[in-house]
């Protein structure tokens, strides 16, 4: 922002001491560090808001670019139905068309299985259902049964006593 050198700084320290005085210096400075911080602090948040606004005008066109493209592939859908529709009012089906061998220079294409219709299928389960939460509880229950573990205080029985806070000396401030 500003370039001073070190000289040019040290110069305008020892002006400021001789006119304010050394009662006076650290209070003066103190109020010229705050007034620099809110400055520095508003430039970085006025620099904030011009990058988020930036952003958000780049947000704003990526999302008209996705939205034409959504456009433009809903079009293209409204022209295939409306082709489908003409093809079946017309009183041929889709499936004697596909059927027919394509001839040379026309646009109809034929595919192995187009007058089929599709089949749901259903597929086999890919998991065993597991135990349920009970079953695990007892098999646990039995096993520390079996490995003769002991079984968890109820807080009534401490290793260690809690620490004593009584006797720390208070500091105050």
């Amino acid at each position: 922002m500003f370039d001073f050198s070190i000289s040019e700084l040290a110069l305008i320290g020892t002006v400021a001491l001789v006119v304010l005085g050394p009662e006076r210096l650290p209070k003066v400075a103190r109020t010229v560090g705050e007034w620099v911080g809110k400055a520095q602090r508003y430039v970085s948040q006025v620099k904030n808001d011009i990058n988020r606004e930036m952003e958000l005008a780049e947000l704003k066109k990526l999302q008209e670019e996705a939205r034409q493209a959504a456009q433009s592939v809903q079009s293209s859908l409204n022209e295939v139905r409306s082709g489908l529709a003409s093809l079946e009012s017309a009183g041929s089906k889709p499936s004697e068309t596909a059927a027919k061998p394509a001839e040379a220079g026309s646009t109809e294409y034929a595919w192995e299985g187009a007058g089929e219709s599709w089949q749901s299928s259903v597929f086999p389960k890919r998991y065993k259902p597991g135990p349920s939460v009970d079953e695990l509880a007892e098999e646990l229950a039995r096993l520390k049964r079996q490995m003769a573990m002991p079984t968890a205080h109820t807080g009534t029985h401490r290793k260690y006593a809690p620490r004593a806070r009584v006797n720390r000396p208070r500091i105050r401030r």
